[in-house]
């Protein structure tokens, strides 16, 4: 048996009231930390009014929300509310990272901070994790990049190709002879 769309919004909107509790915010300022310039979104998803939108989990994903809370447990409540970074902190980083997130400060921010103070290992771990998806972007920026210069390469080839071919054309025209042509009359 399948769950009705009402009761699918019903748990993602109590969902979206556990992250705005447990993060000890207010609606304004979720809306406000999601980029909406109003709260009505917000309100309008908690009161069961509308589902959240594609941009609302958009923007969710954009924001540092996304760097503590579980994607896949806001989506459909499977898993923990709180990301492995979260659950790695002590209860009292655990605030300092919510409280950042409320006022808009970055998460990698904290962990600069913590690197600073003390290096652990849990946050080199995260910060190597990065360092080798930023690699294979980079190795496929590189692929492209190859790509898009071979095939700038064969334009040119064949670029010049049509010119000599254009140029034989003309010059075949140019020669052909007009004195065989019959005389009718």
């Amino acid at each position: 048996m399948t769950k009705t769309n009402k009761e699918k919004i019903a748990e993602i909107s109590a969902r979206i009231d556990t992250i705005i509790e447990c993060c000890c915010t207010t609606p304004n300022n979720f809306a406000k930390v999601l980029g909406y310039p109003r709260a009505q979104t917000i309100y309008d998803i908690q009161n069961r009014k509308c589902a959240p939108s594609y941009d609302f989990f958009n923007r969710f994903t954009d924001s540092e929300y996304s760097a503590i809370i579980n994607l896949r447990w806001l989506l459909n409540g499977e898993g923990e509310m709180w990301t492995d970074f979260m659950r790695r902190l002590s209860h009292e980083d655990q605030i300092v990272v919510v409280d950042n997130v409320n006022h808009g400060v970055s998460v990698s921010a904290f962990q600069m901070a913590q690197a600073e103070n003390s290096p652990n290992q849990f946050l080199i771990t995260d910060l190597q994790i990065e360092n080798e998806l930023l690699k294979g972007r980079a190795a496929l920026a590189d692929q492209y990049y190859n790509q898009i210069l071979e095939q700038a390469k064969e334009i040119g080839r064949l670029e010049q190709r049509i010119a000599d071919l254009s140029q034989r054309l003309e010059k075949t025209a140019g020669d052909a002879s007009t004195g065989d042509i019959a005389s009718v009359g």
